[in-house]
């Protein structure tokens, strides 16, 4: 068979009987020692699976009941004396496979092959919600508090030309002038936790209403997986305190649910201020405030700032360590340290960090993430006090409000034709 072509037999079955995916062609005749040659496809929850170059060869017969016949299509009369076949030397008995065993693991059952594809979107479809990806609709809070709320609003989530577009606007333009003093109550659409902050904001004196839209979306219900090759087209927005998301999170938190503490893989990061362009910034983060946060993230600094064109970005996760480049150029590697990383985590006072050393050396690394792309604005740990013209204090109280009070300054830096973060494709690898 030349790649996937239809063969003699193509059939989809979609129905299973007795557990068992089956086709059965009557009049097809086989005989000991013939070779099929297939490949398979199996769509679930709107993601295909491909197993190529499959093999196998007709050994015996037997009837639709499983039992076996002789050369003569009869009944075996009497059990076969010979002993089963044995495990060569050093070798476990086991199921043999089509191909070469990955160590990567995905969320759906089932055997994945070195240099296996096990997720891809090109964009060129209009979002489906929950197929694919899932909108997160909510106000984010801790630990990085960011100044926005994820919605699912035409002006700032669509694909369009073969792109995803994520892009902010302010909430005033959707909701009126003074949406930022109001009530603002998702529980209805909440894809947060019901009954809190996640979900519903209520103003006060010192607190506003998050005074910017964007959006996040997630593979967190289709698509999961451990260790892997992530690879990102991606153009970078444009603006003051825009923050883009590209990252891996973990599915369940075992580790914990609040500072990072389960880790948080940065696929890619260029932050939109004039200061920051052309900075790259990648790699896995393990609390949420200094010195550790960004104790392990490396960074390449170009020439010309990133956020002028597409670019692929990749991140290359390991049992052993974890590795980011940017169109094939490796910028920067985090090997696990033998131990794994309590140590220098304990001494920059990560306290929940001793809950690793349960884990492997990778730990928290060492469990399924998914995929999330999205965009914050400010916030009081992406950007330090120190940054140009920055409106707020990250432990003033009125942060937020300083910082809409400011948009006279930062609103003109945020152009129509560079604002959004567009990405072309999504691509998922086996190691």
């Amino acid at each position: 068979m030349e790649g996937l072509e239809a063969g003699h037999w193509s059939r989809d079955i979609t129905k299973a009987k007795n557990g068992r995916w089956i086709f059965r062609d009557r009049n097809a005749k086989l005989k000991i020692g013939d070779k099929i040659y297939f490949w398979t496809y199996i769509l679930k929850d709107g993601l295909g699976y491909r197993q190529d170059n499959g093999e196998w060869t007709v050994t015996g017969y037997v009837n639709e009941y499983g039992e076996p016949l002789d050369a003569n299509f009869e009944p075996r009369s009497t059990a076969s004396t010979a002993p089963p076949p044995q495990a060569g030397a050093g070798q476990a008995p086991g199921p043999s496979y089509p191909c070469e065993l990955s160590v990567s693991e995905v969320s759906v059952p089932g055997f994945v092959c070195k240099g296996q594809m096990l997720f891809e979107d090109n964009f060129n479809k209009p979002l489906a919600d929950g197929r694919i990806w899932t909108p997160e609709i909510m106000f984010p809070g801790e630990p990085d508090y960011p100044f926005n709320v994820y919605m699912k609003e035409t002006d700032n989530l669509r694909v369009g030309n073969g792109n995803l577009v994520i892009k902010p606007m302010p909430l005033v333009t959707a909701f009126g002038e003074d949406a930022i003093w109001k009530t603002l109550d998702l529980s209805d659409r909440c894809t947060g936790l019901l009954g809190t902050a996640q979900c519903k904001r209520d103003p006060s004196d010192a607190i506003i209403v998050p005074p910017i839209v964007t959006a996040k979306i997630n593979t967190k219900k289709t698509f999961a997986f451990k260790y892997g090759r992530v690879e990102i087209s991606a153009k970078m927005p444009r603006g003051d305190w825009l923050v883009p998301l590209i990252q891996l999170e973990p599915v369940n938190k075992n580790y914990g649910i609040r500072n990072y503490v389960s880790g948080l893989l940065r696929v890619a990061c260029v932050k939109g201020n004039t200061e920051y362009i052309k900075t790259l910034v990648g790699g896995p983060i393990m609390s949420e405030a200094e010195p550790y946060r960004t104790a392990n993230l490396k960074e390449f600094i170009s020439n010309e700032p990133w956020t002028n064109e597409f670019h692929n970005y990749t991140l290359e996760w390991s049992p052993d360590a974890i590795t980011m480049a940017v169109d094939g150029i490796v910028y920067g590697r985090v090997t696990a340290p033998a131990g794994g990383f309590y140590k220098e985590a304990h001494e920059q006072n990560v306290e929940a960090a001793a809950r690793w050393i349960q884990g492997s050396n990778i730990a928290p690394f060492d469990d399924m993430f998914y995929i999330s792309l999205g965009m914050d604005v400010g916030g009081v740990h992406e950007f330090p006090d120190e940054a140009i013209n920055k409106p707020w204090k990250n432990t003033a109280t009125k942060a937020m409000v300083n910082f809409w009070n400011a948009r006279s300054q930062w609103n003109p830096t945020w152009l129509e034709s560079e604002k959004a973060l567009l990405v072309d494709y999504v691509r998922v690898y086996a190691l």
